[in-house]
Formats: C-alpha cells, sequence, structure tokens
C-alpha cells in the first residue's frame, strides 16, 4: 500500500505552481458547468422540444462551441493566454445565467451558440498556457492535471446540479452555473496575474510559423479521434434523455451516475498517464481507449439488467477516456513550435468543439427514428472504426513514440 501511495504522489511531482493554478481555475469552472449534462433533460421535461429540436438547439451551442474554439487559439497567440481565459470566464458566465430569458426555439438556440463560443474560447488558451508556463519533460502529466481537474468538476457539478434541478428548478441551475464561472474568473486574476503579459512578438523576418489546417499528418489524426468523439459525447447527450426515459432515472440519480464517473476517471488518470510518459508509448493506448468506449456502449445493449448495463458502460467508457484524451493534445503540441503553440491548440480544441457540434444530431434525432439499441450499435462501431484507423496512422508517428 505504501508503495501505491508513493507511486501515486510521484506521478503528480514536478509539476510547475502555474499549472497547479490553472486546473485549479479549471475545476472552479466546470464545478460550476453542471447544465451541460441537464441541457438535454431541461429542453426535452421543461420546454416541450422534440428530440429532433433538442438535437438542433444542442447542435446551435456545438457551432458557438467549434468557432470559440478557433477564436480562443488565434486570440492566445495575440494577446496572450491570460486575456483569453478572463474574456472567456467573464463572457460565459453572464451568458448561462441568461439562458433563462429565452424559451424559443430560434432564440434559445442563437443564444447558446453565443454561450458556446465564450464558453470554448477558455480550453485553448488553458492548455497552450501548459505548454508554455510548465516543465516539457512532463507536459503530457500537465495536460492530464487539467482533464483530472476537469474531471473532478464534472463529478461534482451534476452531482450538485441534479440536486438543484430536482429540488429547487432549471432556474438556479444556470445561475448557480454563471456564478462559478465568475468565481473562476475571479481565481484567475489572483492567482495568475503576474502572467498578465503580451506574447512574444516574432519579427516578419522569421520563418513563418506553419498553419496547423497544413498539417497533413495533424487533420488525419484529429479526424479519427473526431469519429470516437461523436459517439464519446453522447454521454451527455443521448445518455442522460435514455436514463430518464428508459431506465426511469430522476435528475439527481443521472448527477450520481457523473459523479461516479468522473470520480473514476479522476482516480485513475494521473498514474495511469505517467506509466503512458515513462514507456514514451502513446498510440497504442490511444486506440486501446477508443476501443474500450465503443465495448462500453455495446455494453447498454448486451445486458438486459439496466444497472449492469450501465455500470459496465460508465467503467470502459471512464477507463477507455483515461487511455484516450490526455495523449491527444500531447501528441499534436509535438507538431507545434513556439509561434504557434495557441493555433495548434485551438486546432485540438476546435477538434473537441466540432464532435460537441455534431454529437447532437447525430444522437437524438437518429434515435427518434432507430430507437437506442440500434443507435448504441453505431456509437459502438464508431469508436471501433477510430481505434483501427488510429492503429493504422501510428507508423507515421514513430518519432513522436510507438
Amino acid at each position: 500500500m505504501n508503495k501505491l501511495i508513493n507511486f501515486y504522489k510521484k506521478s503528480f511531482s514536478g509539476l510547475s505552481r502555474d499549472v497547479w493554478a490553472i486546473a485549479l481555475i479549471y475545476l472552479v469552472n466546470r464545478c460550476g458547468e453542471m447544465v451541460i449534462p441537464f441541457m438535454s433533460v431541461y429542453l426535452t421535461s421543461q420546454l416541450g422540444f422534440s428530440k429532433f429540436q433538442t438535437g438542433v438547439v444542442l447542435f446551435c451551442f456545438g457551432l458557438g462551441a467549434f468557432a470559440g474554439s478557433n477564436i480562443g487559439g488565434m486570440l492566445t497567440d495575440r494577446i496572450g493566454n491570460f486575456k483569453v481565459m478572463l474574456i472567456s470566464l467573464i463572457g460565459a458566465g453572464c451568458a448561462f445565467m441568461l439562458i433563462l430569458e429565452f424559451k424559443s426555439f430560434i432564440g434559445l438556440s442563437l443564444w447558446l451558440m453565443v454561450t458556446g463560443i465564450f464558453s470554448s474560447m477558455f480550453s485553448p488558451a488553458a492548455f497552450s498556457a501548459v505548454g508554455q508556463w510548465g516543465n516539457p519533460a512532463n507536459v503530457t502529466r500537465g495536460y492530464s492535471l487539467l482533464r483530472m481537474a476537469i474531471n473532478l468538476g464534472i463529478a461534482i457539478g451534476p452531482a450538485l446540479g441534479g440536486l438543484v434541478a430536482k429540488y429547487h428548478g432549471y432556474s438556479w441551475l444556470f445561475i448557480l452555473d454563471g456564478l462559478t464561472c465568475l468565481l473562476a474568473a475571479g481565481t484567475l486574476t489572483l492567482v495568475l496575474q503576474h502572467r498578465n503579459t503580451p506574447p512574444e512578438v516574432i519579427l516578419e523576418s522569421e520563418t513563418p510559423s506553419q498553419s496547423p489546417y497544413t498539417d497533413k499528418l495533424l487533420i488525419a489524426f484529429l479526424l479519427l479521434n473526431l469519429v470516437n468523439m461523436v459517439a464519446f459525447f453522447q454521454i451527455l447527450f443521448a445518455v442522460p434523455v435514455y436514463f430518464k426515459e428508459i431506465v426511469g432515472l430522476d435528475e439527481d440519480f443521472i448527477g450520481l451516475f457523473f459523479t461516479a464517473n468522473g470520480i473514476l476517471v479522476f482516480l485513475l488518470e494521473m498514474p495511469i498517464v505517467y506509466v503512458i510518459e515513462l514507456r514514451n508509448s502513446y498510440f497504442r493506448p490511444l486506440a486501446i481507449g477508443a476501443l474500450l468506449i465503443g465495448i462500453g456502449y455495446l455494453a447498454l445493449n448486451l445486458f438486459s439488467n439496466p444497472i449492469t448495463a450501465i455500470v459496465l458502460y460508465s467503467l470502459l467508457v471512464a477507463i477507455g477516456e483515461v487511455f484516450n484524451f490526455p495523449l491527444i493534445p500531447s501528441l499534436a503540441m509535438r507538431r507545434a513550435d513556439s509561434s504557434n503553440q495557441g493555433k495548434y491548440m485551438g486546432t485540438v480544441s476546435t477538434m473537441f468543439a466540432l464532435a460537441f457540434l455534431l454529437a447532437p444530431i447525430a444522437g437524438l434525432p437518429v434515435i427518434e427514428y432507430t430507437g437506442y439499441s440500434t443507435y448504441w450499435l453505431l456509437a459502438a462501431s464508431c469508436s471501433t472504426l477510430s481505434c483501427i484507423g488510429l492503429w493504422v496512422l501510428k507508423g507515421k508517428f514513430d518519432s513522436m513514440g510507438r
């Protein structure tokens, strides 16, 4: 047990103070985004939207997130990480609270697009800051620490959100969501004000930096991961509605599901990534993670007992996420140079945002016509296809670790 505890402590060693500060801010921010897992339930059960309408509204949120990731990446290289993170947190805090003012299909669609823009600007700036302010020798663990903060926030937020939604209504859910974004902005100002400096100016005589969109290997890599992400993000859109409509769970139990899932990822990710970093082996666990996510969706079909299916789904998807997600920015960042790190992280964030954009319309509207059982098979097929593609691509990335 002592060896296990020491190993766990060692997996956190060597990370800079500023990286820990960014993780703290991410934790506060993600505790606040408790509304996201309940958005589809809110739209269907509270506003009476159809699954198709719900998919379109959430598509608009994803469209805003897609735009925000690109905007955040470009602004990071121009005005610096600190300013972009601050703008994102303040803007998202105000936008989440104002969601309550919109009840119509078109109005809510447009406002969620604005909310998505502000919300997603934070990620490329934060991940770029880890690459710039952290230790190059453990940058993958730096990214994992951010993801651990995200998952701990996801573990705390939905549990609170489920209780708030059930006992106090969805209005307080949006208000608390906005307030925690503003709290995160205050934390950022308090602990990282010393990093409020402009980025280094690149002289015109220097060689222009490569655009990530001309990097063919990077684009192929991100597209393969995108296929898996679209399947994975059904955990936020289709799965909560499935729990509500088919399994019969209330919002508080749905929140507890996300809590259990987030805690599992929180406990496993850093030690597993530490081992991956020591072995310098990235593509194999990346592909295995995609496969485990696919098997997780398959489990929802294979077991008639819903509790057994949900437990297996949660375990497989959580472990698959740990193996897959933190390695994506690490591999992408290795293809960037000092002048375009923000753009490369913006491209990675764009991939996540594009998955977030496509997942709602590739989920609930399809389920309305095919049913849940058929759809879980489709989701499993997407993740398996991603696994096969990544396994084929790994030979071209030998210089980055097999």
